[in-house]
């Protein structure tokens, strides 16, 4: 298999569960340094899931790639200051960002309580 990425550094917001899971899983496999940033909430934004970042990151590592966890929030900007500052501090460079990080309303925007809109926005 090539390793596409190999030496490529890369930031995967959302990446504690499902899809965001996957793709750091990917790019791990391609090759690339993952930064696995979560905040630790399931998918409907509850947090009970602090360890999340950092359990996919050791599962990558276990497969043999190169990952960290992260678990500061995208929504604040110093808090997404840091998450750079962690790849940087890490893996010398940022080569990419996939910005998946979000929580899964089953409503549309209009429809929400005031409580689920405002979480939405706090991520």
């Amino acid at each position: 298999m090539n390793k596409l990425l190999e030496g490529k550094t890369a930031i995967v917001t959302g990446a504690g569960q499902g899809v965001g899971k996957a793709i750091a899983e990917g790019l791990s496999a391609e090759g690339a340094n993952v930064v696995v940033n979560d905040i630790g909430v399931t998918l409907t934004g509850e947090k009970d899931n602090a360890g999340a970042a950092e359990e996919v990151a050791k599962g990558i590592r276990e497969t043999g790639g190169q990952a960290i966890g992260n678990t500061e929030s995208v929504t604040e900007w110093d808090a997404a200051e840091r998450i750079v500052q962690a790849a940087m501090d890490t893996y010398g460079r940022v080569d990419l960002v996939v910005n998946n990080a979000g929580i899964l309303r089953d409503a549309i925007f209009h429809k929400m309580q005031p409580n689920q809109f405002e979480t939405v926005l706090r991520g």
